[in-house]
């Protein structure tokens, strides 16, 4: 389980503009990848205040680059929201298991 800050940017004294909650577990017995169900709840004031983001998918958590993920449903502003969520490992602790990962999400919405 997972219940983790959403900073506006990937400095540790970023604001935090809601968290990145949700579910992941081993997807593959021979790569390192992660089959992951998150949310992103929105919480700061403003328009997507309430609203979420949500990604169902598989992570490929030591690839090099950008990874993708879908993104395949919303709430509030994001309602019936379609699109993918680009990620990049920005910092990660080998003796904590603690990572920053720069999320850039692309969402077509109604």
């Amino acid at each position: 389980m997972a219940d983790n800050p959403l900073m506006l940017d990937p400095e540790l004294n970023s604001t935090e503009v809601g968290r990145v909650q949700g579910l992941y577990g081993v997807a593959s017995r021979t790569d390192a990848a992660l089959v992951e169900l998150f949310n992103f709840v929105f919480t700061a004031d403003g328009e997507y205040r309430g609203s979420t983001v949500t990604v169902l998918g598989r992570n490929p958590i030591l690839a090099t680059g950008t990874r993708e993920m879908p993104v395949v449903g919303g709430t509030g502003v994001f309602g019936f929201a379609r699109g993918k969520v680009h990620l990049k490992t920005q910092l990660f602790d080998k003796k904590t298991g603690n990572a920053v990962v720069e999320c850039d999400i692309y969402v077509f919405h109604y």
